[in-house]
């Protein structure tokens, strides 16, 4: 495996437009251009900004030679009960083709460990259909407990 010079570190207000251009590149397939990404950095992202506020939702980016190369999104959920501690949830996790199998996404997910024992937490959770990822998952310490269906309401 390469060993890329990598620095996981959290998405603020001010390399916001930086992870902006790596969803952009995540979803159109190729990244912006210098000048896109330079007229990126005076954009308004106030409401992401508010996004990024909320207590328990923590974004983390892998840099790489000045811009990101993954991402990974986690939740503090809260259990009560017979739990009394909640869990780290993984939202999402993403990182470039061209840096895929280079240790990235191994690196993001040591920091969802890092925030579960930040918070107490009793476990990191997560679901997947993507085959491939389970099996970086499983590299993570994570194992297949059961099977799921995946429902969400289909509002906007």
């Amino acid at each position: 495996m390469e060993n890329l010079d990598i620095v996981i570190e959290p998405i603020t207000k001010s390399n916001y437009h930086m992870f902006d251009d790596m969803v952009y590149w995540r979803t159109k397939g190729a990244e912006r251009t210098e000048e896109e990404k330079n007229r990126n950095k005076d954009v308004n992202f106030e409401e992401a900004f508010s996004q990024l506020e909320h207590q328990g939702f923590y974004v983390f980016g892998a840099l790489y030679e000045g811009r990101f190369v993954g991402w990974i999104m986690l939740i503090y959920i809260p259990k009560v009960g017979k739990w009394n501690r909640g869990i780290i949830f993984v939202e999402e996790l993403w990182t470039a083709p061209k840096f895929r199998r280079k240790g990235i996404a191994i690196r993001l997910m040591e920091k969802a460990y890092e925030i579960q024992k930040e918070t107490g937490s009793t476990k990191v959770r997560l679901y997947t259909d993507n085959i491939p990822a389970q099996k970086l998952y499983e590299k993570c310490g994570l194992k297949v407990i059961g099977e799921a269906v995946f429902m969400e309401s289909n509002n906007n």
